[in-house]
């Protein structure tokens, strides 16, 4: 017999599991990887799983045993159960053969949740990755299923397409007929609810998979740290000539574009927070630009409270990113009161407006550079439009919910209204109401079902 670790020890997970099946209602969460290490999705499938357990819900989540040693480590009390990588896995990663592997490891997992629905029924499934839209779902029954916030299908604007991979380029013309095979072959999203975040975008790619809008819910696409939440705002004072750059320095997330910015703004200095494949050719960029001595490569920083103390000194994040579905950092500059610069497009987008924050029009690369430099000198002069800024980010961001808690909330919300239209009698609300008599913490809706 196969055991997971549970609040009171060992608990059976496969065979016999009639005495361990819990009173309350059960949320089985299902990803590839929970991990702090292994970044962007992985991050936010292990955010959302540890914040459930912390604010009180009864969660259990699958995974790749990849992750085991890591999670042993980090919070071995952690209740998860592992799918095991096997030779076919191994010899598909070297092959570089990912849509197939994909795949694989989709049903490897899919087959590991069943096996616990069937033993032991929770009241609702949530896949939390992958979110992109052209993955395979494989159907899961007995349980209700959600899935997502699902977010991609997102492409460079056309005035800067020339940047955009090539593997890129082939993946879009090849969307029709990978969500054909979905529609027919992988039918997981069928019948489940879509927490969806990408907008129209993410909706076409669906549609294209079968999918319907009244499937649909649309959400935030993932949080920051109720610590960030309960620090006090950034105040702007003063001139102030600092910038940050916060990211992977990978070519779509365009450091180089706010490096040439900052050659257009005399006095102006970058901090250049992050690592990836472009750091060397961005530290050439700005040699031969005569600017790398107000260029400082910090390098990789964790997230949390020592990320957040380095943001404290700035005037604005400047992130002209081409092609970022979401945007994390951005919702956490926005609750930081950090002012932020970003190409209107994607992700930022959707979080910010001429309000809260300052948007580039992605017409060329000149354009661009030209319009982030103008900001940059904008901000640096009028400490009060950069402190409006981020008192009007902040307040956007506390009154939609962005911290974790609060979006975690709204998603439970979400699931009893799934129970209750299934005549399901269990409620999350309910149970963690009569735990906690001040009851939760409200969230403001943050979307509707369309």
């Amino acid at each position: 017999m196969e055991f997971c670790i549970g609040e009171k020890g060992m608990v059976p997970i496969l065979g016999q599991m009639s005495n361990a099946c819990p009173e309350r209602p059960r949320i089985l969460l299902v990803a590839p990887n929970i991990s702090r290490l292994m970044g962007g999705e992985a991050i936010k499938a292990l955010q959302i799983f540890e914040t459930y357990r912390d604010l009180g819900y009864d969660v259990v989540q699958v995974a790749h045993a990849r992750v085991r040693n890591e999670m042993r480590d980090y919070r071995p009390e952690l209740e998860i159960v592992y799918v095991e990588d096997g030779p076919v896995q191994v010899m598909l990663y070297r092959m570089g053969l990912k849509w197939i592997l994909d795949v694989v490891g989709a049903w490897l997992l899919h087959r590991k949740a069943q096996q616990m629905i069937d033993q032991c029924p929770p009241a609702l499934v949530h896949v939390t990755s992958p979110i992109s839209p052209s993955v395979p779902n494989f159907p899961l029954k007995g349980a209700p299923v959600v899935i997502g916030p699902l977010n991609g299908n997102l492409l460079h604007p056309d005035g800067l397409s020339h940047r955009e991979s090539a593997a890129k380029r082939v993946g879009s013309r090849l969307l029709r007929s990978v969500q054909l095979v979905n529609r027919f072959f992988f039918r997981g999203r069928v019948g489940a609810a879509l927490f969806i975040s990408g907008g129209e975008r993410t909706v076409r790619a669906l549609a294209l998979g079968g999918c319907t809008r009244d499937q649909m819910i649309f959400t935030l696409d993932s949080g920051v740290s109720a610590e960030l939440r309960d620090r006090p705002r950034l105040r702007h004072e003063a001139r102030n000539t600092r910038f940050v750059f916060l990211g992977r320095l990978v070519r779509y997330k365009g450091c180089d574009l706010a490096i040439r910015a900052l050659a257009r703004v005399p006095d102006a200095t970058l901090d250049v927070i992050g690592d990836g494949q472009e750091r060397a050719a961005l530290e050439d960029l700005a040699r031969s630009l005569g600017v790398a001595d107000r260029v400082n490569f910090i390098g990789y920083v964790p997230g949390g409270t020592e990320l957040f103390d380095r943001l404290r000194p700035y005037r604005a994040f400047v992130f002209p990113t081409l092609a970022e579905a979401n945007g994390i950092v951005v919702q956490e500059a926005m609750m930081l009161g950090l002012p932020v610069i970003a190409v209107n497009w994607g992700g930022p987008a959707e979080l910010l407006d001429a309000s809260c924050g300052i948007l580039v029009e992605p017409i060329d690369e000149e354009h661009v550079v030209r319009q982030v430099a103008e900001a940059m000198a904008r901000l640096i002069d009028d400490p009060q439009a950069a402190d409006r800024l981020a008192a009007a980010a902040r307040a956007k961001a506390e009154q939609e919910g962005y911290d974790w808690p609060s979006l975690l909330h709204h998603w439970a919300d979400i699931y009893d209204d799934i129970l209750a239209r299934r005549g399901d009698e269990r409620r999350f609300g309910p149970w963690l109401a009569a735990r906690q008599p001040e009851g939760p913490a409200s969230a403001l809706p943050l979307g509707a079902t369309s």
